[in-house]
């Protein structure tokens, strides 16, 4: 997979980067955590809605971030880390754009949820817990997502889709790899 897109700039074409590098990570989450505890005024009791929002701006939480957010909040880096560390809806790694989290429950689980999986295995070039280097795409195996009736299934960031098979997901991957790229290159327009 390609990490850029080509965009159209006084008629040349430019080549935009659909992954920003670590200092534009850090960069974007320091605007972040500033902009919302100026809208949220308070002490610690900002932490974790505070986790939940630089996580949901920027697809992760790296140390970085977490020692920004500590010396913000005037609490130690330990507590930032120990909050992330517990709860499961926290990483510390990045994610895809689209997190593809494949349903291995029971019902999904006969009606050959394995092929959807190796599908996207084999379409994306990932394993089980791991980023596209473009960061479009990152693929988990759940236990259940309580879509049963639509075995088998699977979840995209938070939209459930049901009766897959290998053909769908194809459709499924390649639009939502255009979706991101019309995106960076939106971004890249307006940046």
């Amino acid at each position: 997979m390609s990490g850029t897109v080509t965009t159209e700039t006084g008629g040349h074409a430019a080549p935009v980067s659909l992954v920003p590098s670590d200092e534009e990570i850090i960069e974007r989450g320091r605007r972040v955590v500033d902009g919302y505890l100026v809208e949220n005024r308070g002490g610690s009791e900002r932490l974790i809605p505070l986790l939940h929002r630089v996580q949901e701006d920027i697809g992760y939480l790296p140390f970085p971030i977490q020692e920004y957010i500590a010396a913000r909040l005037a609490i130690s880096p330990i507590q930032v880390y120990s909050v992330v560390s517990f709860y499961h809806f926290f990483t510390t790694v990045p994610r895809g754009r689209f997190q593809l989290k494949v349903c291995m429950g029971t019902a999904c689980f006969v009606q050959h949820a394995e092929g959807l999986l190796d599908t996207i295995k084999e379409l994306t070039g990932l394993r089980v817990g791991e980023v596209t280097a473009d960061r479009i795409f990152s693929l988990e195996q759940v236990r259940c997502i309580g879509a049963c009736g639509l075995a088998p299934a699977m979840m995209v960031n938070d939209e459930v889709y049901g009766h897959l098979t290998p053909a769908e997901i194809r459709k499924l991957l390649r639009r939502l790899k255009s979706r991101a790229k019309q995106a960076a290159g939106e971004e890249a327009a307006h940046a």
